[in-house]
């Protein structure tokens, strides 16, 4: 069953402008909303007491904003700051807020490029992988050639994004920038995952064949990828498919029908998210 939403004080007559986002909020579900869309652009700047005295006398929440205005006294971090918001309205999970709470501890000692790749990290931790490989290729863009460290970071990161939308080759792609740079350990273990996963069993075999290093790495992959296999066809979900699909063709037929028709409908859903974003990425607009 769904959760059920109820909202948390009153509609704002004078809405707080928040700046980060170019915004006027009219509410604290909206507040929430803002901050847990756009913690990598959330910094100290978000425990303030006018943000305390809008919840109070906007919002009508004076519990909440009394908190807020001892967490201003005392100077807290903006993660436990935006964190209690978001715990008392009750918008968000415990994991969702937690989520968030990270990403702005992450944020305190984070110079601009760092933030903007914390922001892609976040994109992709929430399934937004387009707008994350977005945001990936700004930070490329901008960084400096000697930026090593941080640019292999960001071609991994980008490679596993390419990853979770099955581009294989344009994953392998970056991983082997990424092992170029600075001869990223992780990068070119999963470089030899992407290749291993895009080519035929012939030319994975003679690419592996080409030195010692390339047979050494793809070694453990093998193991990795068959305990993945097994723990796939173990899980609840393949068990639960195989016996729909033991259903097809017997007196149960119409289950099948009913259930095939249920999960089209969620692939359907996820794909009209990933071209909305792609529409909005050639379009040039940003979330």
């Amino acid at each position: 069953m769904n959760r059920i939403l109820t909202c948390v004080g009153k509609t704002a007559e004078k809405p707080y402008y928040f700046e980060k986002v170019y915004a006027n909020l009219y509410s604290i579900e909206e507040l929430c909303y803002v901050i847990y869309e756009n913690a990598f652009l959330i910094d100290k700047d978000i425990v303030n007491k006018e943000l305390a005295d809008w919840v109070n006398t906007e919002c009508g929440l004076p519990d909440l904003a009394r908190d807020l205005y001892s967490y201003v006294n005392q100077n807290v971090l903006p993660a436990s700051f935006a964190g209690r918001i978001l715990e008392y309205t009750g918008y968000y999970t415990k994991d969702e807020i937690e989520q968030v709470e990270a990403v702005l501890k992450l944020n305190v000692s984070l110079n601009v490029f760092e933030k903007w790749k914390a922001k892609a990290d976040f994109l992709y931790e929430s399934h937004h992988y387009l707008l994350a490989i977005k945001e990936y290729e700004h930070v490329l863009e901008s960084l400096d050639e000697d930026e090593t460290d941080l640019r292999s970071k960001v071609y991994n990161n980008m490679g596993v994004t390419y990853m979770a939308l099955y581009l294989y080759e344009s994953a392998a792609e970056c991983f082997e920038k990424s092992y170029s740079i600075n001869n990223n350990g992780t990068a070119w273990k999963h470089y030899f995952i992407a290749k291993r996963l895009s080519l035929s069993e012939d030319d994975y075999v003679r690419l592996i064949a080409e030195s010692e290093e390339a047979y050494r790495v793809s070694v453990p992959i093998e193991g990795e990828l068959l305990a993945v296999n097994e723990a796939f066809e173990k899980c609840d979900e393949t068990v639960k498919m195989k016996e729909l699909f033991a259903l097809q063709d017997g007196k149960e037929a119409s289950l099948y029908y009913e259930e095939i028709d249920r999960l089209t409908g969620i692939l359907k859903s996820d794909y009209r998210e990933i071209a909305l974003e792609a529409d909005e990425l050639s379009s040039g607009v940003e979330q």
